[in-house]
């Protein structure tokens, strides 16, 4: 047994068990392509026997990926409840002949060559060698079973969102609140659009109601613009509900029907006026602003409503940030999004964290203002127009 302390004795190492040895199995939670050992191991493939790599936070270069596509020998583990995270390598010719390391180095171009790194370095000569290597096998088949192969239009997707992370635009996690997801991010149709494809899908809408949706959304910001919620006319505050169509179609984006809620619009606008403004006209929109929009609901009990409602006010007000979730939307939304468990009425935090958050990550919501006019209508509202894909099945389409 022995004990390799800096990188360059680990890499040396690696390549020199490669050479050796006929058949090569290992587990790391990240990989890239730009190493001396990679390179060697490309010029060996036929002695792999199982890799598994892990893909989370992005960290696995694309490059690496990219020269084992639609392989059954060298798989991924994309799940992203938790992290994948061992450093385990086993070269072999037989269960009395082999080498393993295991330690802290992934099979990275930074752990060989600039990380701290540490790896024990044992064979079949040590103690308890037998059991030691039967449970290291083990994990490497329980591993590669739960792993996924790749393909080309996987690592398409999943390039896109490296990028992001790479140039420090995104902070990408898998993890969105304490629910967590079914699966990675790359996998969804609608984060990882750039601005022309989203654009292109939310005006091919089946129901054509682009200019519709539109013109809700710019007279509603206008009502906000000029007066609080409370003292909006009454028509104002029922037409921002979605309880009339009266001038245009306001029941797009979700609509209350609750009688209850229909008698505090006309009644007692005031506590959802004071709640509202904890969100700002313009600008930046932070989770403590939401928080302290829900603040306010919660300290006023006779004015509690679901999440359906509070979202539907949110887009109103600010369509650039917000999504109204409904009945008629969310199925699509969550499928695309991994969501499991449905976001009950009063579990207002998981809006933001599992839609709001994935949303404002998405290649699109991140562009720049486009000039065209029309494309500029869309890019001022783009949070709330997601509705006209997830409403019409357009998702399918994707």
């Amino acid at each position: 047994m022995n004990i390799l302390t800096n990188q360059t004795e680990i890499e040396d190492t690696i390549c020199s068990l490669i050479k050796l040895y006929k058949n090569i199995s290992f587990a790391t939670a990240w990989a890239s392509g730009n190493s001396k050992a990679f390179q060697l191991l490309l010029k060996n493939t036929i002695k792999i026997n199982k890799i598994i790599v892990g893909i989370h936070f992005y960290q696995t270069n694309p490059n690496f990926i990219k020269e084992f596509l639609n392989s059954d020998k060298v798989k991924f583990i994309t799940n992203p409840d938790g992290i994948f995270h061992p450093k385990l390598y086993l070269f072999s010719n037989s269960d009395n002949n082999w080498e393993c390391l295991v330690g802290s180095a992934n099979f990275t171009k930074f752990a060989f060559e600039r990380n701290s790194e540490i790896m024990i370095h044992f064979s079949n000569n040590d103690i308890n060698s037998k059991e030691i290597y039967n449970k290291i096998t083990a994990e490497i088949n329980k591993y590669h079973a739960q792993a996924v192969t790749f393909t080309s239009k996987d690592l398409y997707a999943y390039q896109i969102i490296w990028n992001k992370k790479i140039k420090n635009i995104l902070d990408l996690q898998d993890k969105f609140g304490k629910e967590g997801n079914s699966k990675p991010i790359y996998k969804s149709k609608i984060i990882t659009l750039d601005w022309k494809s989203y654009f292109n899908k939310v005006k091919a809408d089946k129901f054509h109601s682009f200019e519709t949706r539109i013109q809700i959304l710019e007279k509603a910001k206008k009502y906000f613009k000029d007066n609080t919620f409370e003292n909006m006319a009454l028509l104002a505050r029922q037409q921002i509900a979605g309880i009339t169509n009266q001038e245009l179609d306001w029941m797009y984006f979700g609509h209350m029907v609750s009688p209850r809620f229909k008698t505090r619009i006309k009644e007692d606008s005031h506590n959802i006026s004071q709640s509202l403004e904890h969100i700002p006209h313009t600008g930046n929109v932070t989770k403590d602003d939401y928080m302290n929009y829900i603040k306010y609901f919660k300290e006023h009990q006779g004015f509690g409503y679901g999440v359906i409602t509070i979202s539907r006010l949110l887009a109103m007000k600010r369509p650039d940030v917000f999504f109204c979730i409904t009945g008629a939307n969310k199925k699509d939304l969550y499928h695309d999004f991994g969501i499991t468990k449905d976001i009950k009425s009063h579990e207002y935090e998981r809006y933001w964290d599992e839609i709001i958050q994935r949303i404002h990550k998405s290649e699109w919501f991140n562009s720049p203002k486009p000039k065209n006019q029309e494309e500029k209508k869309l890019w001022e509202n783009r949070v709330a127009m997601l509705d006209a894909v997830f409403y019409s099945g357009g998702l399918k389409e994707l």
